[in-house]
């Protein structure tokens, strides 16, 4: 019976974080011999610690939000005296983040996309596990935000929580747009009118677009 040897936490941290950066760079198609080169190990090294590149790129993906999971400060939402000040913090976040862990985002919105290249199994996996941790903190955000809000009496909280994350996500992804699009508005007095159009936007979700009838 051969003896298999012991795993060097090392080696396998410098594997990881090369398939991170390769598999976010190139999708499912990254190079292994790059990686190995960029672990500064043999390629035979990869396939002991990982068996094949399939495993390889979902231990990849798991790193990647591991590494977020670690860093991400929930309190920019959850702490935040208001919507509008919630979300355009949050958006701000969002980018530092991206540009402070690019190889963590390139990797990880390929998951969020379905990248085709891809094996199906394998993405349906990945994806699982993305949506599984994106619905946890998408929960705790908006169950935080909700227990500050004065809710009718007549509206189901789950829905109302659903509702939230629909619009909040919307609001969210325009938002970021704009900033990126803006590198220059750095500072909250800097978007007066990006706010003004948040707020819109909330008092739309908040008072509807109808105007009400009177009898």
């Amino acid at each position: 019976m051969v003896k298999r040897l012991p795993r060097d936490p090392k080696k396998e941290h410098a594997i990881l974080n090369a398939a991170v950066v390769q598999f976010g760079k190139d999708g499912f198609n990254a190079s292994t011999d790059k990686i190995a080169e960029a672990a500064g190990v043999s390629k035979g090294s990869v396939f002991r610690y990982f068996d094949n590149k399939k495993k390889l790129y979902v231990a990849a993906v798991k790193q990647a939000m591991a590494t977020l999971v670690e860093t991400v400060d929930l309190s920019v939402w959850t702490d935040s005296d208001d919507l509008v000040t919630m979300i355009i913090n949050a958006t701000k976040y969002k980018t530092e983040l991206s540009h402070q862990f690019p190889n963590e985002f390139a990797l990880l919105t390929r998951v969020y996309a379905q990248d085709n290249l891809i094996p199906q199994k394998v993405r349906q996996e990945v994806f699982a596990i993305f949506t599984k941790w994106q619905a946890e903190v998408e929960d705790t955000v908006v169950t935080r935000v909700v227990d500050k809000m004065t809710i009718r009496k007549d509206l189901d909280k789950g829905q109302v929580k659903k509702y939230l994350t629909l619009v909040l996500g919307t609001i969210s992804a325009e938002v970021q747009k704009e900033l990126e699009e803006h590198p220059e508005m750095k500072r909250i007095e800097d978007m007066g009118d990006l706010i003004a159009t948040v707020k819109n936007y909330l008092e739309m979700a908040e008072f509807g677009v109808v105007e009400s009838r009177r009898d």
